[in-house]
């Protein structure tokens, strides 16, 4: 759908350049252009920026990372020890991720559609 719009537009812009003329240029336009720019003076005025001395970065700008890392710690933790499994879905601690051929609870509803007869 968006392509045949964007089809519809390209004939739009098409047909309006097809009507537009192109400007004609009056003698000697571009040499006239070309001298001006010549006749002005070119001014070399560079200005070297003076780079900063680096800032002091205080000690606690990593503060951030050390609960991060203490949740990382003890996600691995607990996903280790099993005992939150009880908060987790059969599809993630159970014949998955054992890797074992008992019945795991289907989350989205897809199994079901592979159930049915007839369907692939």
């Amino acid at each position: 759908m968006e392509q045949d719009n964007n089809r519809s537009d390209d004939r739009e812009i098409d047909a309006v350049l097809a009507r537009a003329a192109t400007p004609a240029l009056p003698g000697g336009a571009v040499d006239r252009l070309m001298a001006r720019i010549a006749a002005e003076p070119q001014e070399r005025r560079i200005v070297q920026f003076a780079p900063r001395p680096p800032a002091k970065r205080p000690f606690w700008r990593l503060a951030a990372a050390v609960p991060l890392a203490a949740s990382l710690a003890l996600g691995i933790w607990l996903g280790a020890n099993g005992k939150m499994d009880f908060m987790m879905p059969n599809a993630v601690t159970g014949g998955v991720a054992l890797n074992d051929d008992t019945t795991v609870d289907d989350l989205g509803g897809v199994g079901d559609a592979y159930a049915e007869e007839g369907t692939t």
